[in-house]
């Protein structure tokens, strides 16, 4: 029996995801009262106001470069059904070559590799940017030669927000290699043999959006 695990955190209005950028407003668009008084059937039309560094999202290349491949440049090969890597660093805030050690002797090419910080434990509050866990310049430089579909962390920013060079994304982005940020539950997945589903809209002209991150646990009973 397989078992799905929910690796996305929920959006609402007012949620701030990064610091400094603005939290999303939902309002009606067309509410059912709108409805109800024209044709007597009920919907209701939201519209959505946010930015694309929403909740877990996903960075496409075009995020870090202008003429990086946008969101509707990803194929779903590097988005959808990936076989997972979920590596433990918890005790490590900057993720380095030495932390990255346990994957030496691995083939990532075309894996989704997941660095499990603990960094979601503060979602929510002042702390989760705080001395965030992160990936260094080097870690990343490593991962990017190796060619994975893409990384992902459980933290405010792949990348040490006091460093505004943001080496990570620059190496990874680079190299055509995704980086989805906000995880969360990671601590519920084996470090090997999930696969990832991480797809968002193929939008042509943006680098980043939300995406609904779910990974599938073979043999896993409830």
């Amino acid at each position: 029996m397989t078992t799905i695990i929910d690796l996305s955190h929920p959006i609402h209005s007012g949620l701030q995801t990064h610091p400094g950028l603005p939290a999303p407003t939902t309002t009606p668009f067309r509410t059912r009262e709108d409805y109800r008084a024209a044709s007597g059937t009920e919907f209701q039309i939201d519209q959505v106001t946010m930015v694309g560094n929403t909740g877990t999202y996903l960075d496409s290349p075009f995020h870090r470069f202008a003429d990086g491949g946008d969101l509707a440049s990803v194929p779903l090969a590097s988005v959808a059904d990936l076989p997972t890597v979920v590596l433990d660093v918890r005790h490590h805030r900057a993720v380095a070559l030495e932390s990255l050690s346990g994957l030496q002797h691995e083939d990532l090419t075309g894996a989704a590799v997941l660095l499990h910080t603990g960094g979601d434990r503060h979602w929510g509050t002042d702390a989760y940017s705080e001395q965030a866990p992160f990936l260094t310049a080097e870690g990343a430089e490593w991962l990017a030669q190796r060619q994975p579909a893409m990384v992902g962390i459980d933290s405010v920013n792949i990348d040490d927000l006091d460093d505004q060079s943001r080496p990570a994304h620059t190496a990874l982005l680079a190299a055509g290699v995704l980086v989805l940020e906000h995880l969360t539950a990671l601590g519920d997945l084996p470090a090997r043999g999930t696969r990832l589903h991480a797809a968002p809209p193929a939008w042509r002209g943006v680098g980043t959006w939300p995406v609904r991150a779910y990974a599938l646990v073979p043999g896993a009973g409830r």
